[in-house]
């Protein structure tokens, strides 16, 4: 999609786009907040999703990890013993200094990797739409993915064609695999943690409770995706998750000055900047509550 970009979109969209990244302004009459949340609530779901990197983290071995245990794979996979609660290392000299370095490689793969690829993943396909469709131009439900699509159809033929669709499906199939896990892996952490009751019947295998949650939601999704069309649902889920995002940046700040010796705590700076994202993300969730169940217009 980068070098797609580069082909055919014109400088002046790239320096209007790159300086919108650092503009103020208004927003436009006639936007539907719903799916403005929608936009805002992909940002928020990567935030959340970290929380549950860390788990990926975890059942690598790193850090605390080799400690504490992890889910495993439920083909070829043994049991595995998963304490019911998090282990912390003791502050000594050693551990400091290892925990520097894991601090190095997070912020490697939080800046490089994750925050340099939101940045291009929220404005590779911006550039695309604005460059081929005209600006303002209302589009279908069903047809948003395929309207760039259509238009590079006419530039480049099929295979033009053929390949947006292919960005497009990638896309969405990817984030909502990820998604899954991320929802199976999140909620059978707290089942493990909260309920005894829980690790009595799975007898202490944490991959019966991971496996049955993973059937569950894919089950369950199949059928609830019929209920609507895909696009509002899409952009239900990603509104939903500023709220997520708000709470669990501030349940982080708990956690860390909880449990967290003073050496393993993050800087002051950082935990400013997690109550600003709870106050963002807090006020796109009560827009859409505000506008989709009591009818407010903004």
């Amino acid at each position: 999609m980068l070098i797609l970009d580069i082909a055919i979109v014109p400088p002046s969209t790239w320096g209007e786009a790159l300086l919108g990244y650092v503009s103020f302004g208004q927003i436009p009459q006639g936007v539907d907040m719903l799916l403005l949340g929608a936009v805002v609530g992909y940002s928020a779901y990567g935030g959340f999703g970290n929380n549950a990197i860390t788990n990926w983290y975890r059942d690598k071995g790193y850090g605390m990890g080799g400690k504490v245990g992890y889910i495993p794979t439920a083909i070829a996979g043994t049991s595995i013993k998963v304490w019911p609660r998090g282990m912390v290392a003791p502050p000594t000299e050693e551990n400091i200094s290892r925990f520097k370095g894991w601090w190095k490689l997070l912020n490697i793969d939080q800046w490089g990797v994750f925050w340099l690829g939101g940045m291009l993943g929220m404005l590779l396909p911006a550039l695309l739409y604005v460059t081929l469709l005209p600006r303002g131009e209302s589009l279908p439900s069903w047809g948003i993915a395929v309207s760039p699509a259509s238009a590079l159809n006419k530039m480049f033929g099929p295979a033009g064609f053929y390949l947006v669709v292919f960005f497009g499906f990638w896309i969405l199939f990817s984030t909502a695999l990820s998604n899954i896990d991320l929802v199976c892996r999140q909620a059978t952490d707290m089942l493990w943690f909260a309920s005894e009751k829980v690790r009595r019947w799975s007898k202490e295998d944490i991959r019966k409770v991971y496996y049955f949650l993973l059937v569950a939601i894919v089950l369950w999704g199949s059928a609830y995706m019929n209920i609507t069309l895909p696009l509002v649902l899409l952009a239900i889920s990603a509104n939903v998750a500023n709220f997520t995002m708000a709470l669990s940046a501030i349940l982080t700040i708990v956690v860390n000055r909880k449990f967290l010796a003073e050496p393993f705590r993050p800087a002051l700076w950082r935990e400013i900047a997690l109550v600003a994202c709870t106050l963002f993300f807090g006020f796109f969730f009560l827009v859409f509550i505000l506008s989709q169940f009591f009818g407010l217009k903004f």
